[in-house]
């Protein structure tokens, strides 16, 4: 009898075990398909598409063309129009990046969040970029971003654009490839 029982025991067992793994693999398999069927879109369709998506979580890729060194918690992800960025914050929850990350494909996932700046704004951005970039003001970077800073200026008050938007995305998660 006790041959018995124990033969049933360690029947039950191996299936028991066997079903986890079977349920694990499914559950893995579900996995890599959801991660797979995301569509990344590029930046240059977030800029397109941009106030249909604002406020929701959206999928984006591009390159990493800045790093801020400021706070090691921000990058900003080009797309095939240079002058047309998207910043990343990464919150609390991500461990700092440095600046080799610079030139890597980024996928990010996050809340989109348009930032909408008249001639006022536009000018506080300016005086931002260059307190923040002092000692910096003879580097391509910030000779660029200023440039870029005051066409936008000069776009608004000539009234060709009434505002610039760009966006930001508030990162739940991002990987480099």
């Amino acid at each position: 009898m006790n041959k018995l029982f124990s033969i049933v025991v360690v029947a039950a067992v191996l299936l028991s075990v066997n079903a986890c793994n079977q349920t694990n693999n499914k559950q893995n398999n579900q996995t890599e398909n959801q991660e797979q069927t995301i569509s990344y879109l590029t930046v240059d369709e977030v800029f397109a598409k941009g106030e249909t998506l604002s406020g929701k979580t959206v999928h984006v890729k591009g390159i990493i063309e800045h790093v801020c060194k400021h706070t090691w918690k921000r990058f900003k992800i080009i797309g095939e129009n240079e002058n047309q960025f998207i910043k990343i914050e990464l919150g609390d929850n991500f461990p700092t990046v440095d600046a080799s990350i610079t030139g890597k494909n980024a996928k990010v996932t996050g809340k989109l969040i348009p930032i909408k700046m008249d001639e006022k704004m536009v000018k506080e951005w300016e005086e931002k970029m260059r307190e923040n970039h002092k000692g910096e003001e003879d580097t391509e970077h910030f000779k660029e971003e200023i440039a870029f800073i005051m066409d936008i200026h000069q776009q608004i008050t000539s009234g060709k654009i009434p505002h610039y938007t760009n966006y930001t995305i508030e990162a739940e998660k991002y990987e480099l490839e």
